[in-house]
Parts: C-alpha cells; structure tokens; sequence
C-alpha cells in the first residue's frame, strides 16, 4: 500500500496538537478556531490512519504512532525553520580547509595577511599548493578553493580580482660593480641569469620582453622557488629579474642590490581567482577579504 504524502503545511497545527494534548489549547497556539482545529485533527489522522490523539476525560492522550511522530517532529520542524536562512559565518569557529594555487612569493609578500587570518581562524586550514599552468583549471574542477597567478582567463564561472600590480627590477649581489650608472642593455645581456620557473615550457614575460627588441638573456640557472635565490646570489655575477615588490622585500632581509632594468616590461597583474560555485559562500568571502586586505597599498615590514 502506497503510503499518502503529508500535507507539510499542516505541520505546525500538528506540533501543536502532540505538544498541547488538547484541541482548544492547540487552536489558540495556532490561532485558529476550534472547529478549524478539528477539521484538521480529522485530515491527519486520515493521512497518518491512526486516532494520534484518544480522549481521556477532558484531556487526550498520544497514541504510540503520535509519540513516534512527536520525537520526529522534534528534530524535523528545527531544521524547517532553518532552510534557506543564513547561518551566519564565524571566523573563530572555521574548521575547513582551504586550497590556494601560489608561488612561495605570494605566500612570503601575503605573510601579514596570512598570520592575522590564523589568528582570527585559529583553526582554519590553509593549504597553499604549487603553482601550476593550469590552475584556473583546477577551480573549474574543484580541485582548488582559490588561484593566486598572473595569468589571464576569463574562462566562464570564474571571478578574479586583482592582488597586487608589480613592475620588474634586477636583483645583484650587494657586493656587485654593477649599479644604476653602468647597467645598460648589453651589459644586462652579457650577464648570466637565474629565473623562476612555472613551467619548463612557459615563455616569461622578461624574456617576452626581450624577444620584442630581438634580444636574449643567457639563463643559466632555473629554480622551483623564489625563496631559493637569495644564497644562490651570494658571491654570484648572477642577475635574476624579479617583480620589485618581492625585490624590495629580500632587500630588507638579505644584502642584494636592487637596479633598474634598461629596456620595457609592461607591469604586471597578479588576480586572486574563484570559481562562481563558491562566489556567495560566507566563509570563502571571508577569506577572500583577508587576502585581499592591504594588499595593494600594505607596506611590506
């Protein structure tokens, strides 16, 4: 026998009947008329085929099948008058876990950014990954939360925002003879060079750069990281081409030498990007403020 489909609009007067145990008393909760409240009490036991409620004296009591029901109700209505209502977002009480798509230089020039949101989400995970090519990719198919690149997509279902804005330098030992009067475009050329890369087959944006003069550099040192220049320059006639946000921030860590480079880089955009799906999720706005808090205008400490 196919069991009928309750009326869920008849919950609450039916709440009220188990709660109450009394037809008046139920009716005023609801405000509604006795006989509304009997007409009512006689579809429910209709649909439910059992009496729910006996009379005793002046009084009812709860059949087994209503007891059943009042405990299933008790769990049930809760999460009724729940649905679709924001739950609110409480940093403190985060427990998830975060995927972003960086460089160890993001995650070095975000450091501030990224200890105040331990701070606040003590118990939030954040769980930096390597950069790749194909991380924008990766937000379309949920491997990753956010992706921190210079790239340009504007693939459907993806939000970007921009992060920071950085014009590129070269980076010398401290010890070097180069400097601002004597660095100039062939002696830039004649160096040997270290650069970072994403991918071993990803043209970068200085030696994009260069191939509009019809120019070179003779790279001689590739690194999977940022932070791995520093030593690697101590002592080394090495020039690496760096943006100068990061350059600046070595520079007050490290004992380098910041030039000016002799020929054009177009500045560039690095984006925060999302994925729509988690566009209006509270927690996911909650970090993306945190990231993106001072991030153009902070000054690195």
């Amino acid at each position: 026998m196919i069991a009928k489909m309750i009326d869920l609009n008849l919950l609450p007067a039916l709440n009220a009947l188990l709660r109450e145990k009394h037809v008046s008393r139920a009716a005023q909760k609801c405000n509604l008329s006795q006989s509304a409240m009997s007409r009512i009490l006689a579809k429910l036991r209709s649909q439910f085929n059992d009496d729910l409620l006996v009379r005793a004296g002046n009084d009812y009591l709860l059949t087994p099948k209503a007891m059943e029901i009042e405990l299933q109700l008790n769990e049930l209505l809760p999460a009724i008058k729940q649905l679709g209502r924001s739950q609110g977002f409480s940093a403190a009480s985060a427990t998830q876990t975060i995927r972003i798509s960086s460089t160890d230089m993001d995650v070095l020039l975000l450091a501030d950014n990224i200890r105040e949101m331990q701070m606040q989400a003590p118990n939030l995970v954040l769980s930096f990954r390597q950069q790749s090519v194909d991380a924008c990719e990766r937000l379309i198919s949920a491997e990753l939360d956010f992706a921190i690149t210079p790239l340009d997509n504007s693939r459907s279902g993806l939000h970007r925002q921009v992060l920071r804005t950085d014009t590129f330098v070269a980076v010398v030992e401290e010890n070097s003879r180069l400097n601002s009067q004597n660095f100039d475009l062939v002696t830039y050329l004649s160096h040997k060079h270290g650069v970072f890369n994403v991918a071993e087959n990803l043209i970068g944006r200085v030696d994009s750069a260069l191939a509009n003069i019809r120019q070179a550099r003779n790279v001689t040192l590739r690194l999977p990281t940022f932070s791995q220049i520093p030593p690697l320059l101590k002592g080394s006639p090495l020039i690496f081409t760096l943006p100068e946000s990061f350059a600046q921030y070595l520079a007050t860590r490290y004992p380098i030498k910041i030039l000016p480079l002799p020929f054009n880089i177009e500045p560039m955009k690095v984006y925060l990007y999302w994925h729509h799906r988690l566009h209006h999720s509270a927690l996911h706005q909650w970090v993306r403020g945190a990231l993106l808090e001072r991030a153009r205008s902070s000054e690195l400490s």
